[in-house]
């Protein structure tokens, strides 16, 4: 520490960085890594590890274990895996689950304070949302809570184009973050089949994104505001997949080949396809996890892509029967305890095909799921096949499409609208309509927000910051509900 100025201004130089304290005991960051600030930099927390002062009189160094001015103990900054949230549901997977093995406890703790601050208001509904409006794109964002280069969680936002930008806490605005040299390019997956892995190096986390230009790895220098990015040429065609410590991404490879390309000690390494059509491998959902066989499964019209680990990666593609085609935006395969279940669409019939088997289940009407619970318009059944109650016939036909399914605590975040006609006319509506997005615990009458949105499955839910998150693609909205 050394005294700087007539004004009895002190200067400490910690863990590569400088920081001033004035004669009335505040601190401002001057130098990281022997670089000047430019500007009085938000979220230092995120930035540098920097702590709270309590009373929030600004910021401490992070090396600082006791208040100098209260003597308060200090909590060091760390980031907190159960704070994460990776598209397009919560842990990187295409299930639309949350149970015990997903480790999203700050999202069910969120979730549950929540409905219980709703459920006893008046009156008992969605609408006291906080809306923003400012947003760093009209359309075509998806929404990540990771710690990219930071000492904490953050949230980003992903645009279409490639455009990243960060959630500033304390600003409350967005930054965006610009490339160094190669921009992140676009990506062209639907909302249902996007998604976003992150790979582990050292303390600091890297994202893995499928882009049309090929597989990238992104990683970020926040304090810059800048990106680094290295790529994979091709043509990713699905989102990454993530299992036992290893991301794998579909691709299509310049020579028309196609391969499961990963990254490892800084370099690409390729796991070709076999039985590989490549009028089929397309439309892919977002991958789905076995770890009980360790597979990773891509969900398709016309088939499935299936990658074993193992000593050797097995990664094949399977077809489907003749003439059965699925539709993976309806939702995941249903899962239990005999396998894992795709509903089919063959000519007027309906089945459920176990996988790995020729087991079919007839199935009357189409269904939407999470992969555990699963809807026939808004009759609510335990197993795709199931038969609803006659007795029991709603009153209205209205679809019911199932977002995200907390198993443990039995919410559901889903958005319902009243429609007449089929659900392949329902996905095949481009009007906006009156769409009522749900937060419901199972079984009970649903706290509700009515908006007019065209095409509301592209609506996305995420939790950052003790609070329920849903931005609107078609209107460019995000409303955010404090816990």
């Amino acid at each position: 520490m050394d005294v700087v100025g007539d004004d009895r201004e002190y200067e400490w130089s910690l863990d590569g960085q400088r920081w001033l304290q004035d004669a009335h005991g505040r601190f401002s960051l001057t130098h990281v890594a022997g670089k000047a600030l430019e500007d009085a930099q938000p979220d230092l927390d995120f930035l540098v590890g920097a702590q709270q002062a309590p009373g929030a009189q600004g910021w401490l160094p992070a090396s600082f274990r006791h208040c100098p001015q209260t003597g308060t103990a200090l909590t060091p900054v760390r980031f907190d895996r159960q704070q994460r949230w990776l598209p397009p549901y919560g842990n990187g997977s295409g299930r639309r689950v949350v149970e015990g093995s997903c480790r999203l406890d700050g999202a069910e703790h969120t979730l549950a304070a929540l409905y219980r601050k709703l459920d006893g208001a008046t009156p008992r509904s969605l609408n006291t949302a906080h809306k923003y409006d400012q947003l760093p794109r009209k359309n075509g964002l998806n929404f990540l809570v990771a710690n990219l280069g930071g000492h904490r969680e953050a949230l980003f936002a992903l645009a279409r184009d490639g455009s990243l930008f960060r959630w500033q806490r304390q600003a409350q605005e967005w930054a965006a973050l610009l490339p160094h040299s190669t921009p992140i390019g676009r990506c062209s997956l639907p909302s249902w089949a996007w998604g976003v892995s992150l790979r582990e190096v050292g303390e600091q986390q890297r994202l893995l994104l499928a882009c049309d230009e090929g597989a990238a790895e992104v990683r970020v220098d926040p304090l810059d505001g800048r990106y680094h990015v290295d790529r994979c040429p091709g043509r990713a065609i699905a989102a990454p997949g993530d299992l036992d410590d290893q991301v794998l991404i579909p691709q299509q490879m310049p020579d028309g080949s196609f391969s499961l390309v990963a990254r490892h000690n800084e370099q690409w390494t390729l796991h070709p396809i076999a039985h590989a059509n490549p009028a089929h491998l397309q439309g892919l959902s977002a991958p789905l996890r076995d770890p009980a066989s360790r597979r990773l499964l891509w969900i398709g019209a016309h088939g499935y892509l299936s990658v074993k680990l193992g000593a050797q990666l097995d990664a094949q593609w399977l077809s489907w029967p003749a003439g059965a085609q699925a539709r993976p935006e309806y939702g995941p395969p249903f899962v239990n305890g005999y396998g894992i279940w795709q509903q089919l669409f063959e000519g007027s019939e309906q089945y459920c095909l176990r996988l790995d088997s020729d087991e079919r289940k007839e199935v009357k009407g189409s269904r939407l799921s999470t992969g555990h619970l699963n809807y026939m318009f808004n009759v609510r059944l335990d197993a795709p096949w199931g038969e609803h109650d006659v007795d029991n016939t709603p009153t209205r036909r209205e679809v019911v499409y199932p977002f995200i399914e907390f198993i443990d605590s039995q919410y559901l975040l889903s958005v319902r609208v009243e429609w007449p006609s089929s659900l392949q006319q329902f996905f095949g509506n481009d009007q906006a309509i009156d769409s009522q997005f749900c937060l419901e615990r199972v079984g009970q009458p649903p706290l509700s927000i009515t908006l007019k949105v065209a095409q509301p499955w592209n609506a996305q839910w995420f939790f950052h910051d003790n609070a329920l998150w849903l931005y609107i693609d078609s209107t460019g909205a995000l409303y955010r509900w404090n816990a």
